[in-house]
């Protein structure tokens, strides 16, 4: 059905049709949709698992599929553009996160080649495509998180090795032994804020995690080199969300920086690491 070739859709082909503002397809249609694409594997994050235990189940399968797909008008559609985006977008932002406790892993990816863009989001339910502005990559990752209040806890910075071998602390005061704001959420005061940022460290990692994930960007050129920016990691607690990340110093040693974080913040790092791989 599909080809290698760039199946991006001109604008007069696409005069008296309606543009999908997205298309769902299952685990098994899109099996066989990234199949007939013939562009290799997906991009991180998404995963195409191969369905039919045998030769002749999955042809079974695939005639389903592409029966499906010619009732649903998939061939000459957009999705073979927002496809052949997602299989070699020039730029990309990635996410993978758990959008609560214990709730299976959400996978997304907003693609572009320069010219058009691309929002992939993958839970256990199936795939959804959708169109999006290519400058509103960032953007369009952000917004998919579950909202969450800034973190209450002070920006804490510390050697990667502390941080690695740091012991959850659960007496202390970000532990909640003080009243809480407006939004239920507990606040100590500056006094029983700990000075030490090991202290400090061991006490936000205390806190049970209600939901978390990562972001990066990439970059590919005409090449064919890829480029990926380092990863952001996220997570709330009670006391709201926090941004992790990790550097190395000015003596060439790694660093980890805890800081509190809300969509305005996130939205700004990540739109850095785009501009990043980008340049």
């Amino acid at each position: 059905m599909f080809t290698h070739q760039s199946s991006t859709i001109a604008s007069s082909e696409l005069i008296g049709r309606i543009v999908p503002t997205q298309e769902f397809f299952t685990p098994v249609a899109f099996d066989f949709l990234w199949e007939q694409l013939g562009a290799g594997e997906p991009p991180y994050p998404l995963k195409v698992v191969s369905h039919g235990r045998t030769e002749s189940e999955r042809r079974a399968l695939r005639q389903r599929a592409e029966d499906e797909f010619a009732a649903r008008g998939i061939e000459g559609s957009p999705v073979e553009g927002w496809l052949d985006v997602l299989g070699r977008a020039s730029t990309s932002v990635d996410a993978l996160f758990i959008p609560e406790f214990q709730h299976p892993p959400v996978g997304a990816i907003a693609a572009s080649d320069g010219k058009q863009a691309v929002l992939a989001v993958q839970d256990s339910q199936g795939v959804r495509l959708q169109p999006i502005y290519p400058d509103g990559l960032a953007s369009a990752i952000v917004d998919l998180l579950p909202q969450a209040q800034r973190g209450i806890a002070a920006s804490i910075t510390l050697p990667l090795n502390d941080a690695l071998h740091a012991r959850p602390d659960r007496t202390g005061a970000l532990a909640g032994r003080t009243g809480g704001d407006a939004g239920g959420r507990k606040r100590g005061s500056l006094t029983e804020r700990p000075s030490d940022p090991r202290e400090a460290y061991s006490q936000l990692i205390a806190q049970p995690r209600l939901r978390g994930g990562q972001l990066a960007a990439n970059s590919r050129d005409e090449l064919g080199y890829k480029k990926r920016s380092v990863v952001l990691a996220w997570f709330d607690t009670a006391t709201g969300r926090y941004l992790s990340t990790s550097g190395s110093g000015g003596d060439g040693s790694d660093w980890v920086t805890v800081a509190p974080a809300d969509t305005k913040t996130l939205r700004g790092r990540l739109s850095e690491l785009v501009a990043n791989v980008a340049g």
